[in-house]
């Protein structure tokens, strides 16, 4: 990438990721809420030397959602950062499944499985989960 001067430019991720917070309040501010929701529950993942920005998305819904808005947020993020970026919006599905929300059934069957205290009083008189 070039910068004014004509001279190469390339884009750090990490001085990007340390303005992230202050791009993602630009949004807002810019009316884009729905977009600035979705994207914090990205991460900057990696930049390369040719400008290709990896936003990885977390929750699939914002992943989806950002990916009909792409032209729209590459527009901002370069606009934002003032280089050339090219984004690629990627799912991370395996972290999608650790952050889904645990129900409360989920949580007694884990602790069943793995707190003494538990199991005990399960097998020793037969409590269960009354919700």
């Amino acid at each position: 990438m070039l910068d004014s001067d004509g001279l190469e430019r390339v884009a750090d991720l990490e001085s990007l990721k340390v303005e992230w917070r202050q791009f993602l309040d630009h949004i807002s501010r810019k009316t884009q809420n729905f977009m600035a929701t979705h994207l914090q529950s990205c991460e900057l993942a990696a930049c390369s030397p040719a400008g290709v920005l990896d936003i990885v998305c977390c929750r699939k819904f914002s992943y989806e959602e950002l990916q009909q808005d792409a032209a729209v947020l590459q527009k901002e993020v370069s606009e934002f950062y003032a280089l050339p970026l090219t984004l690629r919006i990627l799912y991370d599905a395996e972290k999608d499944a650790c952050t889904k929300e645990k129900t409360i059934f989920t949580l007694f069957q884990e602790l069943s499985e793995n707190n003494q205290v538990i199991r005990f009083l399960i097998k020793e008189f037969g409590v269960e989960l009354v919700y």
